[in-house]
């Protein structure tokens, strides 16, 4: 129990020092008003809009256009790099999440089950874990809630997650064929549910997205 509060006091600390640093790095990163506009109207001019994306507590966020952001390299279960060359040419839904954070594990299984629905050439779910212990945390949590199609992802450093500006988890991107952004949503979803399949789909679909 003592771990656990550590960790939960630890990344209460990390937050407070990220959204810092999110004022700084405001010219930089995807997560600022001046790139960024909520709601289904950015798709307004397009050739057709997504179907909506709601029942969450926070909106998803789109990018008014498109952002290249670097994501990775992440470390895999085994300590072994993981660029996003793995997963070229596929729309992908990059989640960032840490055993400690209790929305993150509640949606999990979510993502499980998008990712066993939706997943392959096309698309995929990635799991990147923000636990500063890395497979020390990651290894026995995964063991016991038995994911099954998800990848263990590592970025114990924070590396990519204050390159994005993440502020709070769980922390979810959605990124094109050509891996940039096109959008996030700050909070937990239920990804596996008719309607954010739906949403998914439509980008999916979406030649040379």
């Amino acid at each position: 129990m003592r771990k656990r509060t550590t960790e939960r006091i630890f990344g209460a600390r990390m937050i407070g020092l990220l959204a810092a640093a999110l004022l700084a790095l405001a010219a930089a990163v995807p997560l600022s008003a001046a790139d960024a506009a909520p709601g289904p109207k950015r798709a307004a001019k397009a050739s057709a809009e997504p179907p909506p994306f709601n029942g969450t507590a926070r909106p998803f966020v789109f990018m008014k256009k498109p952002r290249a952001v670097q994501f990775g390299p992440f470390a895999d279960a085994e300590g072994r790099p993981v660029t996003m060359e793995r997963y070229r040419g596929k729309v992908l839904l990059v989640n960032f999440w840490a055993t400690w954070c209790a929305p993150c594990i509640h949606e999990m299984p979510t993502l499980d089950r998008l990712q066993a629905a939706l997943g392959g050439a096309g698309f995929a779910v990635l799991t990147v874990s923000l636990d500063r212990k890395g497979m020390a945390a990651v290894g026995p949590f995964w063991e016991e809630q038995g994911y099954r199609h998800l990848p263990i992802l590592l970025d114990s450093r924070w590396k990519t997650a204050r390159r994005l500006g993440v502020s709070g988890l769980p922390a979810t991107f959605l990124l094109d064929r050509k891996h940039r952004i096109v959008g996030y949503l700050l909070g937990p979803a239920a990804w596996d549910s008719p309607q954010a399949k739906a949403f998914l789909r439509f980008y999916i679909a979406r030649p040379g997205s």
